[in-house]
């Protein structure tokens, strides 16, 4: 992909994937053997989607404010602000998020996150 093919597939990762947290849109975007790392977590394809369930069930109003997208032919970075509204609580979330991604064949095939807010990607 060029630079510019691979920003709009970081725009639409976001759109589709994560602020619908649509868990059966993955396989458009990420490679089933893809690897994931936030922390000490190694994450599998199974963790990401286990997560956007998590997520549709404890996180209202999702808001991602993209603040900045680097993209290369096979990798971006991306930083953004994530604000919803606790559904359990009714209070709100704040976190200032940064992945950094590779593609193989037009798909993620591992990321890292970098996240101001600690949370399990596997609870």
């Amino acid at each position: 992909m060029t630079p510019t093919e691979t920003r709009d597939f970081a725009v639409r990762l976001m759109r589709e994937v994560w602020e619908t947290f649509d868990h059966t849109a993955l396989p458009r975007f990420y490679q089933a053997d893809m690897v994931g790392h936030h922390r000490s977590q190694t994450l599998v394809l199974e963790d990401v989607s286990n997560r956007l369930q998590w997520d549709v069930l404890n996180f209202g109003d999702p808001v991602y404010d993209i603040r900045d997208i680097v993209a290369d032919e096979d990798k971006f970075a991306i930083r953004f602000v994530f604000t919803c509204r606790l559904i359990q609580t009714g209070g709100t979330l704040v976190t200032e998020v940064t992945y950094f991604y590779h593609l193989r064949d037009g798909k993620v095939s591992a990321f890292w996150l970098l996240s101001d807010g600690d949370f399990d990607y596997k609870q």
